[in-house]
């Protein structure tokens, strides 16, 4: 009713007086795919081992902690918050030791479009350009699904790649194919365009002379 949920175990439940017992709500198998998740404000050089996990069940899946195994091998712990089904959630649950990540901003890029003078007015529009590379080193035996995370600013536009992977209320999350042994690089580049508006003032004729020789003078080699 609403939003609230309930489970119905079918199967009748045979308990001995002064007995308790755990029950199996849940027993079924849920699609996933694992994978690194890097966020800098997190860990500056290595990511999360991390697991995106479907719902794939026709149940709720109630929060709580879980206990992540690789295989047949404990990997660690974690939480997770309510899944509704067939929505997603990211589990992270250790440093991923194997992988390091380096953040590299690039500078600015400034490239004046458009000039106009209008009823005295000079009006200047610039585009500004920024990157931010990634390099990512995959040192295990592996190749491994890396998801980078990058904080949204409302201020610039996502220019490269053309789409993230996802996109969350807080960030853009973009995936790196990384092959063992091998590097791989991710270019992120945002835009945005400045307006400037300048009022010119007349100059009288003698002004005008000098400023013309003035600047004549500035340019000369």
């Amino acid at each position: 009713v609403g939003e609230l949920f309930r489970y119905v175990i079918k199967a009748p439940v045979k308990l001995a007086r002064q007995k308790s017992a755990m029950l199996p709500i849940v027993n079924d198998a849920v699609k996933g795919e694992k994978l690194s998740i890097y966020n800098p404000a997190v860990h500056v050089k290595h990511p999360l081992n991390g697991f995106k996990l479907v719902n794939s069940t026709d149940l709720h899946l109630m929060q709580g902690p879980i206990t992540v195994f690789d295989g047949d091998a404990y990997a660690g712990d974690a939480r997770i918050e309510d899944v509704a089904p067939k929505a997603e959630r990211l589990i992270s649950y250790a440093l991923d030791l194997d992988t390091e990540i380096a953040s590299q901003p690039q500078p600015e890029q400034h490239e004046t479009i458009t000039a106009k003078i209008a009823k005295g007015v000079l009006s200047l529009s610039h585009r500004q350009s920024r990157t931010q590379r990634f390099l990512v080193k995959n040192s295990g035996t592996r190749p491994k699904q890396v998801l980078i995370e990058l904080p949204i600013d409302s201020a610039w536009k996502l220019a490269e790649p053309k789409a993230p992977a996802e996109t969350t209320r807080d960030v853009y999350r973009f995936t790196v194919a990384s092959p063992a042994g091998k590097p791989a690089t991710l270019n992120v580049i945002q835009e945005r365009v400045v307006e400037e508006t300048f009022e010119l003032i007349p100059l009288a004729e003698s002004q005008l002379v000098t400023f013309i020789q003035s600047s004549s003078k500035a340019i000369t080699p």
